[in-house]
């Protein structure tokens, strides 16, 4: 029985160092083909300057982030702009859709969740922060059998990646709505077009289902890195 006991350890461990090995490398393939985890970790801001695809009209649109979290979504509406930012605390919006042109803040709740996406991805360097990975079951997508990783940060959130075995990027990004009319959804990032930008490869197309509907389709024509950056832009504008 104790030799039973003894190879049921003995096994449960060598597949424990097998699949942290092969996260690992996994891993490793993913930094090193995005440009280095260095490069990445001394870019401070981004510009990008792209079109929204919705109910078959384009949209062009500016999105602005800086470090740590700090980001701002401009849309042109046919001369109207839908506006969403997040200034480190407070998450506000300018929603012409739902029939105003003035600014809005937020809920707390749509704060909270909204100061959580970091400009840098939280599975670099994803230890450090205090976040888990795995390497879970394969599963195919769009006709390619990825890698699968889960990333459970350190809030308790579950975040899935699934790489191209070939390239190790990834191809789709899941996560789950926490705020809003959709919380609790599958929110899915479907991305492709890399390609280098300044060193780093980055998706120049993104297209976001939630519930395995499309809800956006974007493209990104243009991406400036490490920019000069107005962080007043960002503030909600009745705090200015």
């Amino acid at each position: 029985m104790k030799k039973v006991l003894a190879l049921l350890l003995f096994s449960s461990l060598a597949l424990a160092t097998l699949q942290a090995q092969s996260l690992d490398e996994v891993l490793q393939n993913y930094y090193t083909n995005i440009g280095g985890l260095e490069t990445w970790q001394s870019l401070r801001s981004t510009r990008t300057i792209g079109r929204a695809n919705q109910m078959g009209m384009e949209f062009p649109f500016t999105m602005v982030m800086t470090r740590p979290n700090k980001q701002k979504l401009v849309v042109d509406i046919q001369g109207t702009q839908f506006v969403e930012a997040f200034d480190g605390q407070t998450a506000w919006t300018i929603n012409p859709f739902m029939g105003g042109t003035e600014p809005q803040k937020k809920s707390d709740e749509e704060s909270t969740e909204a100061g959580k996406q970091m400009f840098e991805d939280d599975l670099m360097d994803y230890a450090r922060k205090g976040h888990k990975a795995s390497l879970e079951s394969s599963e195919e997508v769009d006709g390619v059998k990825t890698l699968v990783v889960k990333l459970t940060t350190k809030d308790g959130d579950d975040r899935f990646y699934y790489f191209d075995p070939e390239s190790y990027v990834p191809i789709m990004i899941r996560t789950f709505a926490a705020a809003g009319q959709m919380k609790g959804m599958p929110v899915e990032q479907y991305l492709s077009d890399y390609d280098e930008v300044d060193g780093m490869m980055m998706p120049h197309s993104m297209t976001t289902k939630v519930n395995g509907q499309v809800v956006a389709q974007l493209t990104f024509d243009k991406i400036e890195t490490n920019v000069e950056v107005d962080e007043s832009q960002f503030t909600f504008p009745g705090d200015k």
